[in-house]
């Protein structure tokens, strides 16, 4: 429970996840605090949202998805693999699967289904599922081919090493066999490795050449298939002593050159510089070998025998092989002889101590058989792929078989002794009983492995057209960003330069606004207009001719644009401009008209009145009346020299001043001004004021078309009637004096305007109507329409006059027209009549 535990806690994943999800909680709760360049980009729930989605996408495209695509990876191949494995059904009646065979091949479909699902970890490790996330994948772990002849000892080797093999507690380490591309390849899964055990006649191609080759290449082609950017991490190559003692110079020869022929292949194929690690084995079938590191205990037996050579040297053309191999050897062999007085005395059989002290001379009568042999593997060539070993080492997987006694047989051969039938060839072998297999044990071969070869997996090379693929995209994307740093250099240096310009534009502005606010400051009364070219100038003042400060161009942006800070300054000053000169410069403007006011047109003093007293008393402030009430004042009393463009130009000020808050006027209230005001209104009955806004109101709305004699008398009025004006007969009487003003506007809207009146008085004036005389107000405002529709249709009849014409036919014509059916006067008298009596049935001008 424990491992479990901390094998949990030291998942990378974990905390990866955690470190993201932290990530995201500071772009949550601290992202609104930062700003960049006067922005708040993370200040939106939007924006934040979608900056922690792009965090978690990018964890997960570095954590999850390259793991997800190795599993499929490991599956795939895996299926690749087993795709060739024979089944007893498929085969050859005379060569089927014997039954422990079949038995074997129903537990080989159970492990490739395992291997498809198949982690590995390092010992020590929690449950397998607590490192889904965190061990490798088969594909990722370092691939070693060994090749050798037939023979040769590399599956003794493998089997012995004492390497863990994760699948050997489930299926045995037999189980782990056969599982390639070919029955002719063991694959052997260590925790720190893949071995492949390529078959001895896949080195040789003696038997077979045609079908050993075809296999052994199509072995090449699916590590390059699977693997690109690195089929391979090294290659194992074993040398057996039993084949360099036993066989002719001429075999031994061949060999090698079978070695040196893969080893090409492989370089070829793959198209990568990987190391090359000799191995010697059967190292126990020289002489004395049992006898010299008998008392080695376990810690000893895994230690390494041998050198390793310096890989990038060993890359140089000039590098001596045969040198630097003579000098390591030469070191080995003086180990060998000052620690043999130690071992003679450490013995106390006479018989084991002879054999311990054969062994040296036996071991450095190894070395020119060696050196041949790796001279021809490892020869240097202009036609052909050069390689030199990373290392030679020598090993024992097993103690089985009859040792080799090569000094004895030299000396016998040497003094002509009689070899007691034994074989002629120059090699002798030993007469004691071999070593029991039972009783063997593995020489310096885990340490080999894990310490030295499974450590040195990252000195292999690249698939070349990988890392020329891999390195045109680094350098492309170098590029691109050179690129984007050049463009964003370039962008940064135009902004800057423009944003330069534009601050100095806006610098040589402001000399003037001193010059203008000096001006007005001297000046204690103060007109609208005057105001204007200061307004103007601030309202100008961030503004450019060469581009909009509203919508810059990226040239003039990248993180460098400082309209925005002009124009908040600007603004800010414009802003102080209004409250402090325009708003008195208004408030003085109503001040003024009300004391020079001598009470001629009441409801218009009313309506200056009212305000006057909007400036003090804030809860009846009402921007849009207050500003069309100064822009009506000002039209009636526009100075000659102001034009209409000013006008429009104060008028946009005004609204800036007057709608956007509420305004108070900087002077106190003149108590005497409102009192004289309020006389004078007083002096007109609220039914006069009532009707004179009504008139106002209604004057000038577009629904109330005014009533001409063309719409009364019809098309044909023009050529009987005219006007005594000389007027044009198309111009008549206002719409409000129609039935259809009085009807649908008048009548509809007198109590409406009654009621705001008396609310408006009670603030305004100070006084309130008592609610019992409304409709008495009623009654007295429709007599004042009445008044005024007489007076307007008196005046617009008494204009009307018959054409008078010195033609005579022109006037038979004329009264033709008026004693016709459709005659002009018959149809002014019908729509006369309708009219003048505000009939609700009345005909619409164009229907007249």
């Amino acid at each position: 429970m424990l491992t479990t535990l901390l094998s949990i806690l030291t998942n990378r994943i974990l905390w990866s996840f955690l470190g993201v999800t932290a990530l995201a909680a500071v772009i949550w709760m601290i992202g609104p605090l930062l700003s960049i360049v006067d922005t708040r980009p993370l200040e939106s729930e939007q924006n934040r949202v979608i900056s922690i989605a792009v965090v978690y996408l990018i964890w997960a495209q570095s954590h999850i998805l390259p793991r997800l695509y190795n599993a499929w990876l490991n599956r795939k191949l895996m299926d690749k693999l087993n795709e060739n494995t024979p089944s007893p059904e498929a085969a050859d009646p005379q060569k089927r699967l014997n039954s422990e065979e079949q038995i074997l091949a129903g537990r080989f479909d159970e492990a490739a289904q395992m291997l498809k699902k198949a982690h590995f970890s390092k010992a020590g490790h929690g449950a397998q599922w607590t490192q889904r996330f965190s061990t490798q994948y088969l594909y990722q772990l370092p691939w070693y081919v060994i090749i050798g002849a037939p023979g040769s000892g590399k599956t003794t080797a493998l089997a012995n090493s004492g390497l863990q093999f994760p699948l050997a507690d489930r299926f045995g380490k037999t189980a782990l066999r056969g599982i390639g591309g070919t029955r002719n390849c063991d694959w052997w899964f260590t925790n720190e490795a893949v071995l492949l055990d390529t078959a001895g006649r896949y080195t040789t191609q003696e038997s077979e050449q045609v079908q050993d080759a075809g296999e052994w290449l199509e072995f090449i082609n699916l590590l390059r298939k699977y693997r690109r950017r690195q089929p391979i991490n090294g290659v194992i190559i074993t040398i057996s002593i039993s084949d360099l003692l036993s066989q002719s110079a001429e075999a031994s020869r061949q060999q090698a050159v079978n070695l040196r022929q893969r080893l090409s292949e492989l370089h070829e194929q793959l198209g990568i510089r990987f190391p090359v690690y000799v191995m010697v084995t059967k190292a126990d079938l020289l002489k004395g070998f049992r006898a010299w590191f008998a008392d080695y205990d376990k810690a000893q037996r895994d230690q390494i025998w041998g050198f390793t050579l310096p890989w990038e040297q060993t890359k140089h053309a000039d590098y001596d092989l045969m040198g630097n191999f003579q000098q390591e050897f030469s070191l080995l062999q003086q180990r060998l002889d000052a620690g043999l007085p130690e071992t003679m005395l450490k013995e106390h059989d006479a018989k084991t101590r002879a054999e311990a002290y054969l062994f040296p001379q036996e071991f450095a009568a190894l070395r020119p058989l060696l050196a041949d042999y790796l001279s021809t593997v490892f020869a240097r060539s202009n036609f052909e792929t050069e390689f030199s070993p990373r290392g030679i080492y020598f090993a024992s997987g097993t103690q089985e078989g009859m040792p080799f006694d090569r000094v004895m047989g030299e000396l016998n051969r040497a003094l002509s002794l009689a070899e007691g039938g034994e074989s002629t060839r120059w090699d002798s072998v030993s007469k004691e009983a071999p070593i029991p297999g039972a009783k063997g044990q593995s020489f310096f071969i885990k340490n080999l492995l894990q310490n030295v070869i499974f450590q040195e997996a990252g000195i292999a090379g690249e698939n070349r057209w990988w890392e020329l693929r891999n390195r045109a995209v680094m350098w492309s994307g170098y590029a691109a960003l050179l690129a984007l740093l050049v463009i964003l250099g370039g962008l940064w240096l135009t902004s800057y330069a423009k944003n330069k310009a534009y601050l100095e534009e806006v610098d040589a502005k402001v000399p003037m606004l001193e010059q203008q606010s000096k001006a007005l400051q001297n000046q204690p009364q103060r007109d609208l207009f005057v105001l204007l070219p200061l307004l103007n100038s601030l309202v100008d003042l961030p503004k450019s001719d060469a581009f909009d400060v509203n919508d810059p161009p990226v040239s003039r942006r990248m993180g460098l644009y400082r309209g925005d800070d002009v124009s908040d300054a600007s603004q800010s000053l414009y802003q102080k401009a209004l409250d402090q000169m325009l708003l008195p410069a208004v408030a003085m403007h109503i001040t003024t008209w009300l004391r020079n006011d001598n009470g001629s047109d009441v409801e218009y003093s009313y309506e200056a009145l009212k305000a006057y007293q909007m400036l003090y008393q804030p809860k009846h402030y009402d921007g849009k009346f207050l500003h069309s009430w100064v822009m009506l004042n000002l039209q009636r009393n526009l100075p000659q020299n102001v034009t209409q463009a000013q006008l429009q130009e104060l008028e946009w000020h005004l609204t800036q001043l007057l709608e956007p808050k509420i305004q108070a006027s900087p002077y106190a209230q003149d108590e005497d001004l409102v009192a004289r005001e309020r006389a004078l209104i007083n002096q007109q009955p609220l039914s006069t004021r009532v009707y004179g806004r009504l008139k106002r109101l209604l004057e000038h709305d577009e629904n109330l078309k005014p009533v001409s004699l063309s719409d009364l008398g019809g098309p044909q009025s023009e050529l009987v009637f005219s006007r005594k004006s000389g007027k044009p007969v198309s111009e008549g009487v206002p719409g409000l004096y129609t039935p259809d003003g009085y009807w649908k506007s008048f009548n509809d809207q007198i109590d409406s305007v009654t009621t705001a009146l008396h609310e408006d008085d009670a603030w305004v004036l100070g006084a309130t109507t008592a609610q019992e005389d409304k409709q008495q107000i009623d009654n007295a405002v429709r007599q004042l329409y009445m008044r005024d529709f007489i007076v307007n249709w008196d005046r617009f009849l008494a204009d009307i006059q018959l054409n008078n014409s010195a033609d005579l036919s022109q006037r038979i014509n004329t009264a033709r027209l008026l004693s016709g059916t459709n005659s002009p006067l018959r149809r002014l008298v019908l729509n006369l009549s309708k009219v003048l009596t505000l009939s609700r049935t009345a005909p619409a001008p164009e229907d007249a």
